[in-house]
This record gives C-alpha cells, structure tokens and sequence, in this order.
C-alpha cells in the first residue's frame, strides 16, 4: 500500500491529487482545481495543463476521481475545476463525489432564502442549441448522480474509501458571514517587486515579527481538513484562517507539549503572512510546510512565513516552484538556511 501526494502546477493557486493504493485499486482525492490555465491553456485551450494531464492519465487508468474538495470559491481554487466540468471527458464523468460549501447549501442550512447570483455557472457550447447558454453546477451535479454532502464545517468527521477527514475549518460563523450576494473576485495583477518583503533579513523579520490575521470572509470559509490513512495524517488548509484552524487543532488536544504528528502540511494560502502564525506552527511535528504558488501574484510567499517556519519548527518549506526558492533568501543567508527549503518531485509517496 501506498498513499502519492502531487501538489500540481497551478499557477498562484493550489490543485493537489492524493492517491490512495491498496489492494483493490486506487482511491483518489481531488483538493481544489487551481486556475484556468491548471486545465487547459492557450490558443484556443489547445494545450492541456497539470489537472488535464492528471485526470488523462487517471482515465487511462480506469480509475475516477473518487472525491472532489473545493475549498472555497477564489478563482486561483475553483476555475480549473469549471474548466474541467465544462469539458464533457472529464469531471463530468469522473468524479463520483463532491464537497463544495455553495451558496445554496449555506442558504439551505440556515433557512434563508436562495441567492441565485452566488450559482456556479458552467458554459454550455453545446451543438443542440444555437444559444451559448450557461448550466448551473449543482443541477449538473445532481443530474449525474454525484454525491454531495450536507454543508462541511468544523468539528465533522468523515470516513471515505481508506481516508478518515477531520474538519478543523470553517465554523459555523464563517460561512454565515457569506449569507449575501457574493461580488466577483478582483484580480491585482501581477506582483511588482516592491509588494513582496524578500529584502528583509531573517534576523529583521525575527526581531520585529507580529502576526496580523486574513481578514478575507472567503478564505474565512475555506475547507480546512487532516486527512488520514494507513497510520498517516496530513493537513490540507486551503486558504483558511488561522485562528480558526489553531482553536479547532486546540479542541483536538494538540498543544506545544503534544504535537500534531504529521507527514506534510499544505499551508494556508500560497505561504501568506496573514495565515501563517508561530502559534499554528507550534502545535505541528512535519518534516514538510507545503507551498503553493509559482509566486506570481499578490507577493506570496511572504518571506516572513518563511522566518516562522525555519524558527519555529524543523521542518522544510518545500515548493511546488523552483524558481520562488531562489528569491527568498539573501546572499549571507543562503549558507546557513538553504537547506531548509527545497522543491517538491513531482510526487510525494509514503
């Protein structure tokens, strides 16, 4: 038996396969989609991305994608997985159950009347109509026959195929703050050089280090979970708060004195500052901090998580991005802290 975790390619978002393999085959687990271009991309979508080339090569497999988390609705977690709905070969026919928090759940659950702007809808260039019309998520799930469960919050658990899921995130008064009509996400472009703080030192960011809290509602939303298998745990965090992960991890009765052992975490939101504190960190024993993004946008990831990481635990900030390693660490830094980053195979098995 074996469990491979593949944190693909996907741009300044996250897209991570986990493949369980036993004895009657492989069990996989989909978290999120990445962007657009994590499916397909240019000239008229004519080159497959990471997710297109996973789900390729599961279909050539026989096998299906067993369970799809979407952790919340940014662009950078969800398109990609649009993308792949939108294409009847894929999603459509391959995954056999979901968790996504929609609007209409969240409404349902708290006896509120639907918002049908917040409806996921999928692009239909069907040649049955002469009309490019659009299709709602949900209904196309439903019409497939793939599960959904009830609305995922804290404390559930979950038992699926050979994984048992501990829900640390969202609470209740999180996804309660998306009872409204949800704006369309803004895009600030590419990150210019002065929005990141990579010409700080070490020793600076130690000196004067204060955690400041995300104050997104979304990413306040978003499915954080330990994942289990085989004797084996792993934390999956999406883009979720830290202050929620860090009391619900406190309510399990992990503390500094009593750890949370883990094989890797898949931190919060590409390595953000604001997700990231030394408190979290205190609670985890991993060999693996797990960052996501090719260091794009938005200036992530925030070398000040970087400093946390290397000071408050022992493990290594491991990236799915060369090319973000060499950014991070000053010339007389690189000596001493070097090998505490590294870059992630193209896949991890244990």
């Amino acid at each position: 038996m074996a469990i491979i975790v593949r944190v693909l390619k996907a741009n300044h978002g996250d897209c991570i396969l986990v493949t369980h393999e036993g004895p009657s085959g492989g069990f996989n687990l989909l978290v999120d989609g990445g962007t657009a271009q994590t499916f397909k991309h240019g000239p008229r979508q004519r080159y497959s991305g990471a997710l297109c080339d996973a789900l390729d090569e599961l279909k050539d497999q026989g096998q299906s994608v067993d369970l799809a988390i979407l952790t919340h609705i940014d662009d950078d977690h969800i398109h990609g997985l649009i993308k792949a709905f939108e294409e009847p070969d894929y999603l459509g026919k391959m995954v056999k159950s979901m968790w996504f928090n929609s609007s209409r759940l969240i409404t349902r659950h708290f006896n509120v009347p639907e918002i049908p702007e917040n409806n996921i809808m999928l692009a239909d260039d069907s040649p049955e109509t002469s009309v490019k019309q659009g299709q709602d998520l949900e209904k196309m799930l439903d019409k497939l026959g793939c599960k959904r469960a009830p609305l995922i919050m804290a404390p559930q658990e979950y038992e699926i195929g050979p994984f048992k899921l501990k829900i640390l995130s969202p609470d209740r008064k999180q996804l309660e703050k998306l009872l409204h009509k949800w704006p369309v996400e803004e895009d600030s472009g590419e990150t210019s050089a002065h929005d990141n703080d990579y010409h700080l030192s070490l020793d600076d960011i130690w000196a004067h280090d204060k955690f400041e809290s995300d104050s997104s509602v979304y990413n306040g939303s978003s499915i954080a979970f330990i994942l289990e298998a085989d004797g084996k745990k792993m934390l999956f965090l999406g883009d979720a708060h830290d202050e929620v992960v860090t009391i619900n991890l406190r309510r399990c009765g992990y503390s500094a004195a009593n750890k949370l052992k883990l094989e890797l975490v898949k931190l919060s939101h590409h390595g953000s500052q604001y997700n990231t504190s030394s408190d979290f960190l205190s609670l985890l024993d991993s060999p693996l901090y797990i960052i996501s993004t090719d260091g794009s946008r938005h200036g992530l990831p925030n070398k000040r998580t970087i400093a946390r990481i290397i000071k408050s635990t022992n493990g290594k900030a491991a990236f799915n991005y060369e090319d973000v390693i060499e950014q991070l660490l000053l010339a007389d830094e690189i000596e001493d802290f070097s090998s505490r980053l590294e870059v992630l195979g193209d896949e991890i098995r244990f």
